[in-house]
C-alpha cells in the first residue's frame, strides 16, 4: 500500500510539471522541449528511459532537425489533455512503474512478460467481459500497453478504453472502419492513439481527426520489402505522429531487414513523423525492459499465434495470462 501511495504521488508531481510544459511549448515548443529531455534524461533510473531519452536528446541536437516540425504540429493540432494522458499512460504507468513490475515478477517467477499485448478482432467473436478480464489480468502483471488491429470495430469496445483509464491503448484499423466506428469519439477518448491505415480514404479521415485534435498515426502493411522512404513522404502529408510497417501475417520471430532500414531512416530522414516497424520496435523495447523478448499476439478467436509451437494452444479467453506466458515464455537459461 506504502509502496502504491508513492508512485501515486511520484506521477501525480511529473504529470502536473509536464502538463506544464506542455502549456510552455505553444510559446516557445523548441527551447522548452529541449528542457523537458534533458530533465527527464538527468531524473531517469530505468533502462528503457535511459535508452529512450538519449535518442531523443540526439535526434534534437540539431536545431534543424525535422522532429522539431513534428513537435510543433503536434503542440499545434493535437489536445494537451490528450497529449498529457496517452504520454503519461504509456511513458509512466507503461515504462516506468509497470516496467518495474515485469522484471520483479520475471525475476521471481522465471518466464518472460511482454510489455504490450496485441490484440487481432472483428465484431463477431468480441467479448467486452473476456478482453476487459485480460486487461485487468495484464495489469497485475505490469502491461498497461494493449494493441488491437480491428478488422471491424466492435460498438463496445470504446467501453474498455473509458473503463481502463489507466493503458494507453492504440487501435489499428483502416480508414473506413475508423469513420464509421469511432471518428464520432475522437479526441474524447484520452488514452487512445487512432492508427489509420494508409489509403486514398485516409486522407479525408485524418483531416476530420485534426480536426478533433485527436491524437493519431498512420500504418502500412506490406507483405514484400516496402520502398520505406517513399511512403514515409507520402504519409507525412497527412501529419501523422508515428508511421508503422506492419507485416502481413507476420511470424514475429526476431528482427525483419524492414526494421533495420526504418530505424535508419528515424535517424537520418529530413521529413517528419516517426517511423516504426511494428513487431520489431515491440520487441525492441522488450528487450530493453527485460533483457529476453517476447511478444504476444493473440488472433480473434483468442489464439496465441506469436509462438511456432502449435501444441501450447493457448487461449486468454479460458486461460489466465500468467499460465499462458509462464507455459510460451520461459526465461533463457544461460
Amino acid at each position: 500500500m506504502e509502496q502504491r501511495t508513492t508512485q501515486n504521488n511520484a506521477k501525480s508531481i511529473i504529470e502536473a510539471y509536464v502538463g506544464k510544459k506542455l502549456e510552455d511549448m505553444r510559446d516557445n515548443p523548441d527551447r522548452e522541449t529541449r528542457n523537458l529531455v534533458d530533465l527527464a534524461l538527468s531524473l531517469s533510473a530505468g533502462r528503457f528511459q535511459k535508452h529512450f531519452l538519449n535518442l531523443a536528446h540526439s535526434l534534437l541536437e540539431d536545431e534543424k532537425s525535422p522532429y522539431y516540425a513534428l513537435i510543433h504540429d503536434a503542440i499545434k493540432n493535437v489536445g494537451s489533455a490528450n497529449i498529457l494522458k496517452f504520454g503519461m499512460n504509456i511513458g509512466y504507468n507503461s515504462f516506468t512503474a509497470g516496467a518495474k513490475t515485469i522484471r520483479n515478477l520475471e525475476k521471481e517467477h522465471g518466464y518472460n512478460i511482454p510489455w504490450v499485448i496485441t490484440f487481432y478482432v472483428d465484431n463477431e467473436s468480441f467479448s467486452e467481459e473476456a478482453y476487459s478480464e485480460a486487461i485487468r489480468q495484464g495489469k497485475k502483471l505490469g502491461i498497461f500497453t494493449y494493441i488491437f488491429f480491428c478488422s471491424a470495430i466492435p460498438e463496445n469496445l470504446t467501453e474498455i478504453f473509458d473503463e481502463e483509464s489507466e493503458c494507453a491503448f492504440l487501435l489499428f484499423s483502416d480508414a473506413e472502419n475508423i469513420e464509421k466506428g469511432i471518428l464520432e469519439q475522437a479526441g474524447e477518448i484520452k488514452n487512445l492513439m487512432l492508427c489509420v491505415k494508409y489509403s486514398d480514404s485516409a486522407v479525408e479521415v485524418c483531416e476530420r481527426l485534426r480536426n478533433r485534435k485527436a491524437l493519431y498515426s498512420m500504418w502500412y502493411e506490406y507483405s514484400e520489402r516496402p520502398m520505406c522512404e517513399e511512403l514515409l513522404n507520402s504519409a507525412d502529408e497527412l501529419h501523422p505522429i508515428l508511421t508503422f510497417f506492419v507485416k502481413s501475417q507476420d511470424n514475429y520471430n526476431g528482427y525483419s531487414e524492414v526494421h533495420d532500414e526504418v530505424c535508419k531512416l528515424r535517424d537520418t530522414r529530413t521529413a517528419a513523423s516517426v517511423p516504426m516497424e511494428y513487431s520489431g520496435i515491440v520487441r525492441m523495447i522488450d528487450e530493453i525492459i527485460s533483457d529476453d523478448s517476447c511478444i504476444a499476439v493473440f488472433d480473434e478467436s483468442g489464439n496465441l499465434i506469436s509462438v511456432n509451437d502449435s501444441e501450447h494452444n493457448c487461449n486468454f479467453i479460458n486461460q489466465p495470462l500468467a499460465e499462458i506466458f509462464e507455459k510460451c515464455y520461459p526465461k533463457s537459461i544461460e
